[in-house]
């Protein structure tokens, strides 16, 4: 009996490597950008004769900090005349305006410059590619900040037509997700702002060609003593509801998540109740069990575990929960659906899934030490299912032959090894998210 117990278990034990923190990928789905033309050093050198007669050179050029598509040249018909133009952002540190764009366009076999255009700030966060106005022409949407914390983004559109460039006044963000949040698919912009432990909010954003600006669909105050957003992502919060969930930090690493979808072009905070998503250290929201709808996570106690003081030295359990979809008059827990539990390693170095069918029948021996030795076993009988062990790499040369690696650092190593005929599989983690500008979407 006990070993059909271990192989249900081990035959869904997951334990991913996770490879450190990277930039978060650009939220915004757009059109395919057609490849640099065969051509690049004839675009490159009209780039550069247009800087050297502004008295500057290639090192002026800047790439965007937080896109995934880090190139510093786009190309893209702006006008969808059928003729090409080339989008470059450069900086002049010793002006007023630091950040300029500059756009150049294809003619036969060469390029030539149309125009240049002041940015925002001194840092181009993101810049991309966005038909907002549904006429088939796409507008440049770039973020900038000042290049520190606590100070206000700006978020600003250009649209294109020809010879000139008309600028839309810029919107103040900490994050943004540019989608169709309101469901009336026309492209939208959701701004989430934070002034540090002051105040906050989401709004909506729509353009409107007869104001020529973007106009706010819905506001909703998300309340003060939030210290940060350290985790926001975007995609379907339940089988047919579209929406963003907010990871904060409010006091010493606690934190809560809040799930926001609009409905009626009016938002709506699900939970309502941040006790329900409460935590005591940061757990991110993601897709966790890659069915294209994100969960939120809240830390458990392993059992035997209750009554310790120092929050650093608990191997906490992480648990997901889905929404379920139904908007109840205020926040219930019966909305909320078991998904998966884990332990996460906390420095980011590695995971454990538990099979959902072990769900509260795992615990971790109360002598183990999360930096040192961890003891996976069955709550009811004690029977060890699973060991993470972390070796110098003298003892790593005397372990015995069941020890599998799972990190190799520079001063020792982690292995691991099961009690059981099934092996433990093991694969890259998908890349998390970090604070920058630009909201994550996630699933699909």
């Amino acid at each position: 009996m006990k070993y059909r117990v271990m192989q249900a278990l081990l035959s869904g034990l997951l334990l991913l490597i996770i490879s450190g923190c990277t930039f978060i990928q650009d939220p915004v789905s757009l059109m395919k950008k057609p490849d640099l033309p065969t051509d690049k050093a004839t675009l490159n050198g009209a780039i550069q004769s247009a800087l050297q007669k502004l008295k500057l050179d290639n090192g002026a050029i800047i790439r965007p900090r937080s896109d995934v598509d880090s190139s510093s040249i786009r190309i893209h018909d702006l006008d969808n005349d059928g003729i090409l133009e080339a989008v470059v952002f450069y900086q002049t540190p010793d002006e007023e305006v630091k950040i300029h764009g500059m756009i150049m366009q294809q003619q036969g076999d060469t390029w030539v410059k149309k125009l240049d255009f002041d940015g925002e700030g001194t840092v181009l966060e993101s810049f991309d590619f966005v038909d907002f106005t549904n006429d088939g022409k796409v507008d440049i949407v770039a973020g900038f900040s000042r290049g520190e914390e606590n100070l206000q983004n700006l978020l600003t559109v250009y649209s294109f037509s020809g010879d000139s460039l008309e600028k839309v006044p810029a919107l103040p963000y900490t994050h943004f997700n540019i989608g169709d949040m309101n469901g009336d698919k026309v492209k939208d912009i959701t701004v989430v702002y934070l002034q540090q432990k002051e105040l906050s909010y989401i709004s909506t954003y729509q353009y409107d060609k007869f104001e020529d600006a973007f106009v706010e669909l819905n506001k909703l105050d998300l309340g003060p003593n939030i210290e940060s957003y350290y985790n926001v992502v975007a995609g379907k919060v339940a089988k047919n509801k579209e929406g963003i969930i907010l990871d904060a930090s409010v006091v010493s690493n606690s934190s809560y998540s809040k799930i926001i979808i609009m409905e009626d072009s009016k938002f709506i905070d699900v939970l309502q109740d941040e006790l329900l998503t409460y935590k005591e250290l940061p757990v991110e929201s993601e897709d966790v069990n890659d069915d294209g709808i994100l969960e939120f996570g809240v830390l458990t106690r392993p059992s035997g575990w209750e009554d310790r003081l120092i929050v650093d030295e608990i191997p906490f359990f992480t648990t997901y929960f889905q929404w379920d979809g139904e908007i109840r008059e205020s926040g219930e827990r019966e909305g909320l659906q078991f998904v998966l539990q884990r332990y996460y390693d906390m420095d980011n170095r590695f995971y454990l899934d538990f099979p959902p069918d072990m769900y509260q029948k795992i615990t971790i021996t109360p002598e183990s030490n999360k930096n040192a030795y961890l003891n996976f076993v069955l709550t009811d009988t004690g029977e060890s299912v699973a060991e993470i062990k972390f070796f110098t790499m003298a003892q790593w040369g005397k372990a015995e032959s069941d020890w599998e690696i799972l990190v190799k650092e520079k001063n020792r190593v982690i292995a691991y090894r099961s009690h059981g005929d099934l092996k433990l599989s093991k694969k890259d983690k998908k890349p998390s998210s970090n604070n920058v500008a630009p909201i994550e979407r996630k699933g699909n």
